[in-house]
């Protein structure tokens, strides 16, 4: 049986792990990933201003989690996904594309009228989200300046 959770802060730690399990193994391989960077990455997220977020079981094991936050735009409410992990051995398995159904369908009671995420179209979250309906949006850009300090 699975289940589609809102996330607790008792979920941390085993959101933690499902992170670097998905974020440390192929294909991604970020070794600059430490259990508490990410710790604190997602502890900050969920104390964002309209944070939401869930986690995903299958027979009483969280396998996959999802946060973001409820933006207000001038065309409604936009669901922005910050993360999203699976366990990596159930990645291409099917889960994530359930879990982002009932995602989707939980953010109707919140009325929001699109989700949206940035990704890097050289990984494989990229060809997942287009798996699952999204459209690239081409006419935007994402700019970033690093800062040396």
């Amino acid at each position: 049986m699975s289940e589609l959770i809102m996330y607790r802060d008792s979920d941390l730690e085993e959101c933690v792990k499902i992170y670097e399990g998905a974020f440390t193994t192929p294909p991604l391989c970020y070794d600059f990933l430490t259990k508490e960077k990410v710790e604190r990455y997602l502890r900050d997220l969920a104390r964002t201003p309209e944070f939401i977020g869930y986690t995903y079981w299958v027979d009483g094991e969280m396998i996959a989690f999802c946060f973001g936050t409820l933006d207000n735009y001038f065309q409604g409410k936009v669901f922005e996904i910050t993360e999203l992990a699976v366990k990596p051995h159930l990645q291409r398995s099917g889960v994530g594309s359930q879990m982002m159904s009932l995602l989707e369908s939980r953010l109707a009671m919140y009325h929001v009228s699109a989700v949206s995420l940035h990704t890097s179209r050289e990984l494989p979250a990229f060809g997942f989200y287009m798996k699952n309906g999204y459209e690239e949006v081409t006419e935007n850009a994402t700019l970033i300046k690093w800062l040396q300090g």
